[in-house]
């Protein structure tokens, strides 16, 4: 296994020392907000965009684990709040942000990268299995989207969203519910890109492929290590990556840039197998 598979994720110090191309004042002044920031690609874009002057928020559900990422943000003297929120619920975003507009006053950028999802055949799916991950992944990804989009249009500064989402034009097999989701949120952005435009809010998308994060650790254990055959570069990629990625996006380098879905997947779009489950037997056998 590679030194990715053995330790999956970065460690707040690796977060801290992780090498950039940016400026350190690229985001100064800058208010972010980023669900799902306590872990994973979230966590990695705060201490990026923390690193590089932003003023940051971040929420989740779990208090625990908002409040250790920000500790160790702050020890490292970065300007970082916790609020924890359920964003499948509309109205406790919607007090989300008028809270936060109070405080610090309105966004600059918007990085929805709040989900979860579980490996599983979908003709198993229950009912509850299938909304939970659609109220995260969509649902909370929207009302988050639409309660940034009317805090811009409200107070009459322009807005920037990344919504990070999945490689799904191929779709992918164990997460169905996860592809119907992400697909939601890929042409919701699409569309309100265009419609949202008069308002000077930009609406991007980030699609990572395979990312060594804590999130790995739902899926069986021979399944991610075959995870490195989706892809020509045969390796996870980091959640730096990630994050730099949203860093462009999130800032003046991407102006002109809206209603896209950037892959960031190694070429697994291309070539590479990804079974979420482990490869059935039926596509093992030759015929």
């Amino acid at each position: 296994m590679t030194d990715l598979q053995r330790h999956f994720g970065m460690t707040d110090d690796e977060l801290a020392g992780a090498a950039t191309i940016y400026s350190p004042e690229l985001f100064a002044g800058k208010r972010v907000l980023i669900s799902g920031g306590g872990t994973g690609i979230g966590k990695a874009t705060a201490w990026l965009l923390g690193r590089l002057g932003a003023k940051l928020v971040i929420v989740g559900r779990t208090k625990a684990k908002l409040e250790a990422a920000v500790d160790a943000m702050r020890t490292a003297d970065l300007d970082a709040t916790a609020y924890p929120v359920n964003i499948r619920d509309p109205e406790a975003v919607a007090q989300l942000f008028d809270t936060l507009l109070e405080q610090f006053g309105p966004l600059d950028l918007l990085v929805n990268n709040a989900g979860g999802q579980f490996p599983q055949h979908a003709i198993d799916f229950s009912p509850n299995g299938w909304k939970a991950v659609i109220d995260t992944n969509l649902n909370g990804t929207w009302f988050m989207m639409q309660a940034a989009a009317r805090q811009w249009r409200d107070t009459g500064v322009p807005g920037n969203i990344v919504n990070m989402v999945a490689v799904i034009n191929r779709g992918m097999w164990g997460v169905a519910h996860t592809c119907a989701a992400r697909a939601g949120v890929i042409y919701a952005s699409k569309s309100v890109a265009v419609e949202w435009a008069p308002l000077r809010i930009r609406v991007n998308c980030i699609a990572p492929g395979i990312i060594s994060t804590e999130g790995m650790d739902v899926y069986p254990e021979q399944a991610v290590a075959a995870f490195t055959d989706a892809n020509p570069m045969r390796r996870f990629a980091s959640p730096w990556e990630i994050a730099e990625a949203v860093a462009y996006l999130g800032s003046d380098a991407s102006g002109f840039m809206t209603g896209e879905v950037m892959t960031l997947d190694g070429g697994g779009n291309l070539w590479g197998e990804l079974w979420t489950l482990g490869k059935p037997d039926y596509f093992k056998t030759e015929r």
